[in-house]
Order: structure tokens, then sequence, then C-alpha cells
């Protein structure tokens, strides 16, 4: 098993680590503080023992990490990773506007987010049905004003369901979450409307920061 560092501590930068095992050009190691990529979230980048790797994959309860070609790394050996720490922040900050964005779309205006994903440069929510020009624009004058408020971002377990995790801002819904975010609203920044589509019948509001 994989220790996942990034749930105890987002902010972590660097780790050192042992290596379980190898396979090819993947590495297992002990603990990791590299957020694997979803089909929501990109994922982390960075380096281990200055190797840059190209993602990381979630198998079970085991993360491998995954480089361009083979390298040389022994079970047992202590080994150092440095998150890209710019690629991290920026994520945390899309996917906490997002959390933020589908609460205030529930509570003020009863309209409830199905997803939320986060490219490299903007993130979108989506909605099963379509939304005036007039709720968006409202909806995200609201989220900016919660920003300045500067809620508190707290994650944390279900009590009751194993391995099942929640992220609750101020007293807004708590949303299963398996994602990582900042502290707080205010190191979200400004949320910047980008543009809203159709596609297969639901609408994504794609914003900016």
């Amino acid at each position: 098993m994989t220790e996942l560092i990034y749930y105890h501590n987002q902010y972590k930068k660097d780790l050192e680590a042992r290596v379980v095992k190898t396979d090819d050009n993947k590495v297992l190691l002990n603990k990791t503080i590299f957020i694997s990529k979803t089909n929501n979230e990109p994922g982390d980048f960075g380096t281990i023992n200055g190797i840059e790797i190209i993602g990381s994959i979630k198998d079970g309860d085991n993360v491998w990490h995954i480089f361009e070609k083979p390298f040389n790394f022994q079970i047992g050996d202590l080994v150092k990773l440095k998150l890209d720490w710019n690629r991290r922040l920026i994520a945390m900050k899309f996917h906490s506007a997002l959390h933020l964005l589908a609460g205030v779309f529930e509570v003020f205006f009863y309209k409830r987010a199905v997803a939320g994903v986060i490219k490299e440069n903007q993130a979108y929510l989506v909605f099963k049905e379509s939304l005036s020009d007039e709720t968006i624009s409202k909806a995200i004058e609201l989220a900016n004003k919660r920003i300045d408020d500067n809620f508190e971002i707290k994650s944390f377990w279900d009590s009751q369901r194993q391995g099942f995790r929640w992220t609750q801002i101020g007293e807004y819904p708590a949303i299963p979450d398996g994602g990582l975010h900042v502290k707080t609203t205010k190191e979200i920044g400004k949320i910047d409307f980008i543009n809203q589509v159709i596609e297969q019948g639901k609408q994504k509001i794609i914003i900016s920061i």
C-alpha cells in the first residue's frame, strides 16, 4: 500500500520514499506526494531523484510512478520526490473554485452540478439542464464575493463509509471528493467566466482563475 501523503498535507513539496517494486518504466514507492490523474483532474508532475515523471497511476491501494523510459531503481532504494508545485497549486485553486461555485449554484439558484472537470488552464462544471446567462453571471459574482469572505475549506473522511471523502467550504453543502484544495477561499483569487457550451444535452460552465 502506498501512503498518500498529499491527503495529510497537500502543501508538501518534497519527500523521501523507498522503492517497493519496479516494472519496466514504472516505480512503486511506499509513499508519495504525487496525486494521480483521473477523468476529472490532471494529476501531478515532478521528479524522482531529479528524473521527470510523466505521471502516476493509482492501482488499488498502490500508486505507480511513470517515467518516459526505464531507470535503474533498486528495491529498497531511498529516493527523493520533488513536486511541480506551480502546477499543483493551480489545480488546487481550480478544484476549490469549482466546489465553491457549485455550492453557490445549489444554495442560491437550486441548480446542482453533476460533475466538475479540471484542465491545465481552465475548468468547468457540468449541469443536466440549461442555465440562463443571468443565472451564470449572478452565480459567478456571488462566488467571487464568497472568496473575499475567506471561508475555510475542509476535507474529511466519511465516518461510516471507508475510503469515502468529502470537502466542505464554509457552510455550503459538503461534496464527495477525492481531490486536493487550498485551505481558504482567499487563495483561489478570482473566478472568471470563459464560456458556456451544450454537449449531449448537458451544459458546461467554463471558468478560469
